[in-house]
């Protein structure tokens, strides 16, 4: 008897491991590719936390945060798959759209938290080091030389438009391609820009560098208003963020390199358009006092290397997928 009932314990604990397993399949099942990078991404965040916990600004806020992004994510992903039953309906839309387009969405305030825990290595900003190597390449600090010697109005506001248009690539070619209804194409595109935007932000956190901002003079300029709109612009905006860090390599350069190849793949004449405003962003990177020119030509690099992986990632990564717009 006793026995039966040892046997009996014994496959009912397997059944439940069993069910377990198929639990956890089941909800990962639920996520699609973006998903998947934003979980890795999240859960490394959260262990760096709570190691360097005594060195991160606001811990307990940031891991509530973390975590209830996590959460959240799940969630959007369970309801897009059960509403997909009946896909013409208008909270299904919504979910989707949701679904698609968080992570996008939560680019902003990732890269801000890279600043309440990039100290957690080094307890100061290596600024130092970027500025020797600039001025072992050129001299003096392009950071600070470019923009003061030839500051010109037109010069100003056509760097100071390239370096917006930034923010216009990463929102704008994904929304193009989106309301043409090339969900596939939109899916691999997000993929690509956040997997470099997670790998910029991971190097964010070990390595705090302010940037061209750290030179004496130059952060002043970043925030004053003056010459014209794009200026005024990218002045506001540097006025409304706390940030300090995140400057190398330049995820401006990687995101928009990137962006510019992926068009090359699906479209004639976007690419016409793309890598001339790319070349001048480059340029207005060291120009506008943001970063110095060691950190844009690491973000080609960056670009480059992590576009390559992220196409290889996005190729190995089976999942199924049922939700894509018709065509």
């Amino acid at each position: 008897m006793q026995a039966r009932c040892l046997q009996y314990g014994i496959q009912q604990n397997a059944e439940r491991c069993i069910m377990s397993k198929e639990n956890i399949k089941n909800l990962f099942g639920l996520l699609n590719k973006t998903d998947i990078l934003t979980f890795v991404y999240l859960l490394i965040n959260i262990l760096y936390v709570l190691i360097g916990y005594k060195r991160v600004d606001h811990p307990q806020t940031l891991l509530i945060t973390l975590f209830s992004i996590l959460v959240a994510m799940f969630v959007i992903a369970f309801y897009d798959r059960q509403l997909s039953i009946k896909p013409k309906r208008l909270v299904y839309r919504l979910t989707h759209f949701v679904h698609l387009w968080y992570a996008p969405i939560m680019y902003g305030y990732f890269f801000e938290a890279t600043s309440r825990v990039n100290r957690v290595i080094f307890k100061d900003f290596l600024d130092h080091i970027f500025q020797k190597w600039d001025f072992l390449i050129f001299g003096y600090q392009p950071a600070m030389h470019w923009g003061t010697v030839w500051d010109w109005y037109w010069l100003q506001e056509l760097l100071h438009f390239s370096y917006f248009a930034y923010y216009l690539m990463i929102f704008g070619v994904p929304f193009y391609i989106y309301f043409r209804k090339k969900e596939e194409i939109f899916k691999r595109l997000v993929f690509n820009i956040t997997f470099l935007f997670y790998c910029c932000y991971l190097i964010y956190m070990i390595l705090p560098v302010i940037g061209g901002r750290a030179l004496e003079g130059a952060f002043d300029l970043t925030i004053e208003y003056r010459y014209g709109i794009f200026t005024h612009i990218m002045a506001f905006i540097y006025r409304s963020t706390p940030h300090l860090g995140g400057a190398f390599p330049s995820s401006h350069v990687a995101i928009a390199l990137t962006i510019c190849l992926i068009s090359m793949r699906y479209y004639k004449y976007l690419p016409y358009v793309l890598f001339p405003i790319t070349f001048l962003l480059a340029v207005s990177t060291v120009y506008c006092h943001y970063h110095y020119f060691v950190d844009t030509i690491a973000g080609v690099f960056c670009g480059l290397i992590f576009f390559y992986f992220s196409e290889k990632l996005y190729n190995r990564v089976k999942i199924v997928d049922k939700k894509c717009v018709k065509k």
